[in-house]
């Protein structure tokens, strides 16, 4: 059924519907049951997104736009739909070794998931600030869970005051372009831009505005100060979830934006290609530098992500070059293609920061002293995790890297190009670092831990191992697949 020429069958928002109706029982169920809420929380999230994936991936892809154009169905809504649900599976498997006994944090990743489904989807700007918005509160919340805990609660304190500036500025930005085209819908917004407008300053002022605003969410340069801090004092299963599910979700509300930031016309020699290109550059080449001096392997991991959004960027400013169609495909391919091998190697690496943390007290550098003789699986799926990041053959971030650096090339920007690999040399000092320390330096004592529960998250960890690991090495030598169902899904 249409109305007004935008379609409101609810039809192609199964999975949505399917997801609200599960989160609601296990509310209730949450309610009512008070003990273990945590593993029950975990398990039934786990078939929820299970049961919405299948959805998703079964489903007939009926593009278009719905909801009096508030919403997009697209091929990247069903990715990201499928993407969203196998990160917050891996992220409440992550959260179960601190909270077996509480349901809040589950349902809090939950509820953002749910924003994040909204955000891959958003069709105006009204949407987009408000799924915005729904992702941020949740992670606020699960920042500062551990209230008793000072740098927990410093760390949501900070991402707080950060997130309300940063929603604030982009706010201001989004209401100049409605300002300017009398539009909410991004595909109106583009239409009225595509005509020029003689306002190219406002436009410039309030592109750079928006890009402030999702930068903050993607840790980009300048918007990236509160990134370590809260890495740092969040629990380390929180900071993993953070570091991944919010980031990507950022990066679907950028997709979605390049619409409206493409059109927009140069005044005096600035447009949309030149802000990303700066964007990216800045941001990885700070983010190597400032991985560099780390003795915490979670600000380690935290300057590593503000790098990785960098690597990201790059596409993006091939994207706003305003490409050919087949550029556009490989470019878009090779965002999608990284986020997806990011959300394995980055959570397998917190996973095992996490095991640390837990069996030696702490995660600096230090602490990882002589892993390779004490645990040696997990000193090896380190290494595996720290490799792939570094883009090193034949794991999946080198064929992420390559496919980046590939869109690049087609696009003749050859001085990112350069930058990009600079980067990447710069980053294997850091991780190799790591890796010197497990195996090259006798071990530290280890604290005494609860064995019992150790056992009974013994059968979990090599579960989470495997859902991380297996993926980081067979898309280093058989990405083709993945690759081809991606570009299928880009029109």
């Amino acid at each position: 059924m249409s109305s007004g020429g935008w379609n409101v069958d609810l039809s192609p928002f199964l999975p949505e519907l399917l997801f609200v109706g599960g989160f609601l029982v296990l509310v209730v169920l949450n309610l009512i049951f008070r003990r273990r809420r945590g593993t029950a929380s975990a398990i039934a999230g786990v078939i929820i997104l299970a049961a919405v994936a299948v959805s998703a991936a079964l489903g007939d892809e009926k593009i278009g736009l719905y909801l009096f154009g508030s919403v997009v169905q697209d091929g990247v809504t069903v990715f990201f739909r499928l993407f969203f649900c196998g990160a917050a599976a891996i992220s409440l498997g992550l959260l179960l070794f601190s909270f077996p006994e509480d349901g809040e944090p589950f349902l809090l990743v939950l509820a953002g998931v749910l924003g994040m489904f909204l955000l891959a989807g958003a069709g105006d700007l009204v949407t987009l600030f408000v799924a915005l918005e729904v992702v941020s509160i949740p992670s606020y919340v699960l920042a500062g869970y551990r209230r008793r805990d000072v740098r927990s609660a410093e760390a949501a304190l900070k991402y707080v005051l950060y997130g309300a500036f940063s929603s604030g500025i982009m706010l201001f930005g989004l209401s100049i372009f409605y300002g300017v085209t009398g539009e909410t819908s991004l595909q109106g917004i583009a239409i009225a831009l595509s005509g020029g407008t003689g306002q190219e300053a406002a436009l410039l002022v309030a592109t750079i505005l928006v890009l402030a605003g999702i930068g903050y969410k993607i840790a980009m340069v300048p918007m990236h100060f509160w990134c370590p801090d809260v890495y740092e004092g969040s629990p380390t299963a929180v900071t993993a979830f953070l570091s991944v599910l919010p980031k990507a979700a950022g990066f679907a509300a950028l997709f979605r934006l390049m619409s409206i930031f493409v059109p927009v016309r140069t005044w005096f020699g600035v447009d949309a290609v030149l802000l990303f290109t700066l964007a990216s550059a800045l941001t990885m080449t700070f983010g190597n530098l400032g991985a560099i001096w780390q003795n915490s392997l979670k600000r380690l991991l935290a300057y590593s992500s503000i790098a990785h959004a960098g690597y990201i960027l790059m596409a993006f400013a091939v994207l706003a070059s305003d490409p050919s169609r087949e550029l556009y495909r490989d470019a878009t391919t090779a965002i999608l293609f990284y986020l997806v091998v990011y959300l394995f190697m980055n959570l397998g690496a917190f996973f095992i920061v996490d095991f640390v943390e837990r069996r030696k007290g702490g995660e600096t550098i230090e602490h990882f002293r002589g892993l390779g003789r004490t645990d040696v699986i997990p000193a090896l799926l380190l290494a595996v995790f720290l490799f792939s990041l570094t883009g090193l053959p034949p794991l999946a971030g080198f064929v992420g890297k390559f496919l980046l650096f590939a869109a690049l090339v087609e696009a003749k920007m050859f001085a990112l190009v350069i930058i990009g690999i600079a980067n990447t040399v710069v980053s294997l000092y850091y991780y190799v670092r790591v890796i010197r320390e497990m195996y090259l330096q006798d071990p530290v004592p280890e604290l005494e831990t609860d064995s019992v529960s150790h056992v009974k998250m013994k059968g979990l960890a090599v579960v989470l191992a495997l859902a991380t690991v297996v993926p980081t090495l067979v898309l280093g030598i058989w990405w083709g697949p993945l690759a081809v169902w991606i570009g299928a899904r880009i029109w």
